[in-house]
């Protein structure tokens, strides 16, 4: 029967099935067989090599007739090595091919081993590959580079809430190379710095991240020492360029694919290949700015800056056959460095302008004067919104535009950070660097292309047409005791129970060129008021000419919120569906961005994830420039000086409020009900009585900065 037949041909065609998978196991069994003999034997010749150990000219032959297996090359282990060293004289009596390069891999293992147990990452290379990291994204930094991170002031704030897991992010979600090295340096402990060595790093690390840093730890390393000891920094130099040097070895073991052009050797003028995958270290300042110049100057006499490692130090004891090899196979130029300094950028013209000079001995390509606020994705999403939508095109300017308003409200005091706070203030800490560079991107012209070169030079053109900011323009307060909270004077961090640092100002400013003039651009920060919030709110003219049943209401607005929920969005005027033609009610027109970002399945990227991938990418487009640090503050410095000169008092206002009265006048100088959010009602019926529309007004005013209304 048919059923009988068709039963018999499948199970012939089992049997068949099954026997091809025999096969393909036993054959499996015997590449994995040759793949770990061949690797024994590749391993110890490549790190002889790499070491300058003779090796047997029996062994090279050997090892050039016998050719790879044809499957993807095994990563390394340091522990076969070791097992090589201890097992090599019972191997080797056997006087085969084998024996020889056991001989072999125990002298590799003994230069191997003296230089690993001189150093304190023994673990660097043997990574659990249980615990690797997937490529999730697409990332601006390549998978194939050689990146090293050194983070000075590894022990403080910033890299404890921001940089450490940030990197740990970016490496678990496999946007920076698996073979990443971090290292770690701050002041040894009993002299400011909390922490003693690797292995107190790595659970500082690990606590950083709440624990989730996992096999990120293994890739970092630390030292002590003072910030202007170059001493301790040469010894810092050392270390990363031995580790630089092991990691290379390693990838050229590993078969780890690469970039390759042909180049010119200086010894013979013999053509050759080089591995041209690019090596990048990056030096983060993760310190005050008032050790900028003498940590640079350290650096630069260990040989930061002039050309990466350097032929003429004499290898180290810490790893120094590796070093050794290195300093002999690479070129000269051939690790591209990066010095990262963040803000504040001095207290005014003058100790800018200093620090600029004191940090001159850097090539001016090389630096990346770090302001997070232009990494923020909504900040980012100006020029976009600006150059790419025709509607905002013949609108952007005096003639549409009333108002421009950059706001940061923080409900927290400055807490913790008062020893730093009381120096600078609001002012230097917020306002002259992050809300003035959003403003800038709101002013600027459109540049020839989004390269930093031109985004750069546009937004140091706005910049420079600034007026210098004017007393009568600003207002400063400083936030006293409440139910809420505690005084600015009374936070335990802050030393001068007497101090009248500033910590909320509003400032106008005014742009003198034809596209602005007449506009007043708007600051305003806070600590200590009602919410949390950054945004930038451009507001509009009401409609010149409108009918007589539309002339309540209210401006349009574009407010485009930076934090904490992002979000962009038009306010519009609509009517309110129903039988009645004279009700209109504002709307908001969403962009939705949050649900855009979950929609493309994509994570909305942090501010420090871009900026530290874009250092390591040699991108400056979202970096501020030195000429706009000196053109941002004279803007600021005529004021501060006359604020310390006349002895201004700080306005106080009570923790939780929203802020000092006189910023109220201010706004109300310039048309304006207030600063910030509007409150006029959200819905505005034309049929109210006067009555009526005063106790909808009353109401509104009550709720304080929740309104979403325009200017007056």
């Amino acid at each position: 029967p048919a059923s009988e037949v068709s039963l018999a041909v499948a199970f012939t065609a089992g049997l068949a099935l099954g026997a091809l998978g025999l096969a393909l196991l036993s054959q499996r069994k015997r590449s994995a067989s040759a793949v770990a003999e061949h690797h024994e034997s590749s391993v110890a010749v490549d790190k002889a090599a790499a070491l300058d150990v003779a090796l047997p000219s029996q062994l090279k032959s050997n090892s050039a007739r016998a050719p790879a297996p044809a499957v993807a090359p095994c990563h390394e282990s340091s522990a076969a090595v070791d097992t090589a060293a201890t097992e090599a004289p019972e191997i080797s009596q056997r006087g085969t091919p084998t024996g020889l390069r056991f001989r072999a891999a125990a002298d590799a293992a003994t230069a191997i081993a003296r230089a690993r147990r001189l150093r304190e990452n023994s673990d660097t290379e043997a990574e659990d590959d249980d615990e690797s990291p997937v490529t999730l994204s697409w990332s601006p930094v390549s998978r194939g580079a050689c990146a090293t991170l050194i983070i000075f002031g590894a022990d403080g704030n910033l890299s404890q809430t921001r940089v450490l897991p940030t990197l740990a992010d970016l490496w678990h979600r496999g946007l920076l190379p698996h073979d990443v090295l971090v290292f770690g340096y701050a002041r040894p402990v009993g002299a400011g710095g909390v922490i003693a060595d690797t292995d107190d790093f790595r659970d500082f690390v690990s606590r950083c991240c709440s624990g989730t840093a996992g096999a990120f730890t293994r890739r970092c390393h630390y030292m002590t020492g003072q910030f202007d000891d170059v001493e301790a920094i040469g010894r810092l130099l050392k270390m990363v360029r031995g580790l630089e040097a092991d990691r290379l070895v390693s990838r050229r073991q590993k078969g780890i694919p690469g970039r390759h052009r042909h180049t010119k050797h200086a010894e013979g003028g013999k053509h050759g290949e080089a591995d041209t995958c690019p090596r990048v270290r990056m030096y983060y300042a993760a310190v005050p700015s008032l050790v900028y110049a003498s940590l640079a100057m350290a650096l630069c006499e260990n040989g930061a800056a002039f050309g990466g490692v350097r032929l003429d130090m004499q290898p180290s004891a810490l790893g120094g056959e590796i070093l050794a090899a290195a300093e002999r196979s690479l070129p000269r130029d051939d690790v591209e460095e990066r010095f990262v300094f963040e803000k504040p950028f001095g207290r005014d013209t003058e100790s800018c302008t200093q620090l600029l000079h004191d940090l001159s001995m850097l090539p001016p390509r090389d630096v990346f004067w770090m302001d997070h606020y232009l990494g923020k994705e909504l900040v980012m999403n100006l020029l976009v919104l600006r150059f790419a939508n025709i509607a905002f095109g013949s609108l952007w300017n005096r003639h549409a535009i009333k108002a421009v308003q950059v706001i940061f409200k923080e409900t927290r005091g400055v807490e913790g950070r008062g020893g730093y706070f009381d120096q600078y203030g609001i002012i230097r800490d917020v306002m002259q660097n992050h809300l003035l560079q959003m403003m800038a991107l709101v002013a600027m012209e459109q540049p020839l292309s989004l390269s930093a070169e031109h985004i750069r030079k546009e937004k140091l053109k706005v910049l420079q047409s600034v007026a210098p900011l004017e007393l009568d323009d600003l207002v400063i307060g400083q936030y006293t005791s409440s139910p809420h909270g505690c005084g600015y004077v009374d936070e335990a961090s802050v030393q001068n129970k007497a101090s009248t640092t500033e910590t909320f100002a509003a400032a106008v400013l005014h742009v003198d060129n034809p596209r602005w003039a007449g506009v007043p651009f708007v600051l305003k920060a806070g600590h200590g008021i009602t919410e949390n919030k950054v945004e930038l709110r451009v507001q509009f003219h009401r409609v010149p000419g409108v009918v007589r049943e539309l002339r309540q209401c209210e401006a349009n607005e574009l407010v485009v919120r930076v934090q904490p929920e992002e979000a962009i969005y038009w306010k519009v005027q609509n009517k309110v569906p129903g039988l009645k033609s004279n009700e209109v009610e504002q709307m908001r027109m969403d962009l939705l961005y949050s649900r855009l970002a979950k929609r493309h399945s994509r994570q909305m990227p942090k501010a420090y994830e871009r900026l530290l991938l874009e250092v390591l990418a040699n991108d400056h487009s979202h970096f501020v420039s030195a000429e706009e640090l000196d053109a941002s503050w004279r803007i600021f410095t005529p004021a501060l000086h006359q604020l310390q000169e006349r002895g201004v008092q700080p306005e106080p206002y009570p923790f939780g409020s929203r802020g000092p009265a006189a910023a109220d006048d201010l706004a109300r100088k310039y048309g304006m009900r207030k600063f910030g959010g509007g409150l006029t009602p959200y819905i505005s019926p034309f049929n109210l009585n006067p009555e009526a529309m005063s106790r909808s007004s009353k109401e509104y005013k009550e709720q304080g900065e929740e309104g979403e209304a325009g200017p007056a």
